[in-house]
């Protein structure tokens, strides 16, 4: 037997519960009826005990037959639940989204950039953009909202950095920085237009170190070395020999080396370009001592800890300053680091005669824009190339030089 409605007033109808009470009357359900488009339509509100009372009966009531009358609104209440559901999370989301553009680019560092990137950078990168932060954009930026961020701003970084001797290159990592992080921010939709880096001049530098090392030199440090640090004399060898970078020859492992070949693999290198390159009989001889049965796996020249090494042990810059290969320079691009070696690897390569194509692919270089600063070390070289066409045609009154 089905419920039984009593008509309280015209459009609100009530049915009791069999059971359940409501104070000391039986708890009701209200429902209400209006026409649409010449349609009846029926719509449940809800129990008593559920908070509906007549009064609010009369005023959904009234609402939605206005709207049916109007043709503006809801005119059934699971639209009405649906526009009001909708209008909350609008709200809400609007909320948030006004939280998250009052972030500043600190909080905005801390909270979203720096967990992300660190997933997906080198330890050296992470150490680098650290210090860029720490140094420079978190004193003059930190406590800015990201959207106020002006080129102006992002100026006084530049200027900052300048300011206090520093070298043009790292300013301009500085600009790399902060574009990286406003470009996340875009993505994130705190911020909107153009990256505020684009309209500031980049300094024009020159980073590239030009002083290599003589032999005479090269024999000095390394004897220096060998007594005090083999990983660290093996690792300089490498380097002289091989033209390897630091962070190459860290990250090799023994699966890398082909003693058969002679050839050394170098994997994800700076440039990305994978490349091999070849031992000579001192580098041969020199992993040839150091392997004892490792693994494919483990590490060539491993720290202490069995971790992958991330820096040149300091031990390198003290020898180079017991030796005076320092004295007098004061330009940083003429002190001798531990990319020296790299360098002078390629400067001995070029004064032999090698060219300089095949330099850059020893080396790894992705354009030969990169190896042109050795072209200087092979005038003759060149201009042999540059006459190699001399009488390639019957031109009267030429005579070659003599000599």
């Amino acid at each position: 037997m089905g419920y039984q409605w009593h008509q309280l007033e015209e459009g609100i109808r009530v049915r009791e519960h069999p059971t359940r009470k409501h104070g000391i009357k039986p708890d009701l359900y209200f429902a209400i009826r209006y026409q649409k488009d010449g349609k009846r339509q029926e719509e449940s509100l809800g129990w008593a005990s559920q908070g509906m009372t007549l009064h609010k009966a009369r005023l959904a009531l009234a609402q939605l037959r206005e709207a049916a009358r109007t043709g503006n609104g809801a005119t059934r209440l699971r639209e009405q639940r649906q526009e009001a559901l909708a209008a909350r999370k609008a709200e809400q989301e609007a909320a948030l989204q006004a939280a998250q553009k009052n972030r500043t680019f600190s909080q905005f560092w801390e909270e979203f950039y720096w967990p992300s990137t660190r997933q997906r950078k080198s330890p050296g990168a992470l150490r680098s953009e650290q210090a860029i932060y720490k140094h420079w954009l978190q004193p003059h930026i930190g406590g800015m909202l990201l959207q106020d961020i002006l080129p102006g701003h992002v100026q006084t970084v530049v200027d900052a950095i300048l300011a206090r001797g520093r070298a043009p290159r790292t300013a301009q990592y500085a600009l790399a920085v902060i574009s990286q992080v406003w470009n996340a921010a875009y993505g994130h939709g705190l911020v909107a237009g153009e990256n505020p880096v684009r309209r500031v001049k980049k300094p024009r530098t020159d980073n590239r170190r030009m002083r290599f090392l003589s032999r005479q030199e090269a024999f000095s440090l390394l004897e220096t070395i060998r007594p005090r640090s083999r990983d660290l004399y093996d690792t300089c060898l490498l380097s002289l020999f091989c033209g390897l970078r630091a962070g190459e020859i860290y990250a090799l492992r023994w699966g890398d080396i082909g003693f058969e070949g002679g050839e050394i693999f170098i994997r994800d290198p700076k440039n990305g370009y994978n490349r091999y390159a070849y031992m000579t009989a001192e580098v041969r001889a020199m992993l040839r001592r150091r392997f004892s049965g490792q693994t494919r796996n483990e590490l060539v020249f491993p720290a202490n800890t069995g971790s992958r090494r991330v820096q040149a042990s300091k031990l390198f810059e003290r020898c180079v300053n017991e030796l005076g290969l320092n004295d007098g320079y004061t330009d940083r691009r003429q002190r001798i680091v531990f990319h020296s070696l790299r360098h002078t690897f390629a400067s001995w390569h070029v004064e032999q005669g090698t060219p300089l194509y095949q330099v850059g692919a020893l080396l790894g270089h992705r354009s030969p824009q990169m190896t042109q600063r050795y072209s200087h070390l092979s005038p003759d070289a060149i201009r042999k190339a540059a006459l190699t066409l001399e009488g390639s045609l019957p031109v009267e009154g030429a005579q070659p030089l003599e000599g």
